[in-house]
């Protein structure tokens, strides 16, 4: 069961001026909700702290004083190219930051948190993943993010803390200047005229718009978690699966380039060759389903990229 009412709700989101967050909170406050952010690219204001969510003290004191309810926490180390070169960074912000965050919620009673997390955690599994499946990280990134799960799960369990746990796929869109990600990083090689970079074009991935990602956060904000089984994990995707060159020729030929993919020689450890979730859990529980197709989501973005060429070039 779904409340529909998040006007006026006072909401906090960490890492709010990333991608998904600066996207996430013009969703929320176009739905009436008092927004509120955490981050280390932010001003100090009434509703905003400049702050590194390592810092407990500063980020408790915050949300005690402004009296949050619910809290989406998407600050994270969160690349793994990132947890390969500093592995031991990325376990402290992730597994710390996490603890901070579920604390805090605990010591002031939020009435929601929801915890980003990915469907890399899932490691060696079959696919599509279900949300039941014990998860297998190998690499730091997925092992530190699977360490957040269990440990909001232990929250939720010795608590009662109200956690959701959603895993996303590959969230892509308009806005994301994060150009070690493979889609903002191909569309720039390809609208600058270079031939983009490939390895491992055989792997299958999926790739969930920016729009469908954040109304799927706006889901996990009106559920009743007391609706919600033992299991706090939501997996969101778009079940557009496809391998890494063909995605990369798709955005070449919406982009109307007449461009090769430069093959490299990369090599990945760990590296998996399919991953891609069931969003069946989503569809039933919360009415999400997504909207866009990757055509379409491409074509918005390739197009947004366009526009705003003076970022980037």
């Amino acid at each position: 069961m779904l409340n529909d009412d998040l006007k006026n709700k006072r909401i906090l989101i960490t890492g709010i001026t990333g991608f998904v967050g600066k996207a996430l909170s013009d969703r929320l406050r176009s739905l009436g909700a008092s927004v509120y952010g955490i981050s280390r690219a932010v001003n100090n204001d009434a509703k905003n702290i400049n702050a590194d969510i390592l810092d407990y003290p500063k980020i408790n004191k915050f949300i005690k004083n402004s009296g949050i309810e619910i809290c989406f926490h998407l600050a994270s180390a969160s690349l793994v190219e990132e947890g390969q070169r500093h592995p031991y960074q990325t376990f402290k912000i992730n597994m710390e930051g996490t603890l901070n965050i579920l604390e805090s919620a605990r010591t002031n009673k939020l009435e929601k948190v929801i915890i980003a997390s990915t469907s890399h955690v899932y490691g060696k599994n079959k696919v599509p993943y279900l949300e039941s499946y014990t998860p297998k990280p190998t690499r730091p990134y997925e092992t530190s993010k699977a360490c957040t799960d269990i440990i909001a799960q232990s929250y939720a369990a010795s608590f009662n803390l109200p956690v959701l746990i959603p895993r996303f796929v590959n969230i892509y869109g308009p806005g994301d200047l994060n150009f070690q990600r493979l889609i903002p990083k191909t569309i720039k090689s390809v609208l600058g005229g270079s031939e983009p970079k490939m390895w491992g074009g055989g792997a299958l991935r999926d790739y969930l718009f920016i729009d469908d990602a954040v109304s799927a956060y706006v889901s996990l904000a009106k559920i009743s978690v007391e609706k919600v089984g033992s299991n706090r994990v939501f997996n969101f995707g778009s079940s557009n699966v496809i391998g890494v060159e063909d995605l990369i020729k798709k955005i070449i030929l919406i982009a109307n380039k007449n461009l090769s993919i430069k093959k490299t020689v990369e090599k990945r450890e760990g590296e998996i060759a399919s991953q891609y979730v069931s969003i069946a859990k989503a569809k039933r529980e919360l009415g999400w389903y997504p909207r866009a197709t990757l055509d379409n989501g491409l074509s918005k973005t390739i197009a947004w990229y366009q526009e705003n060429s003076g970022l980037f070039i």
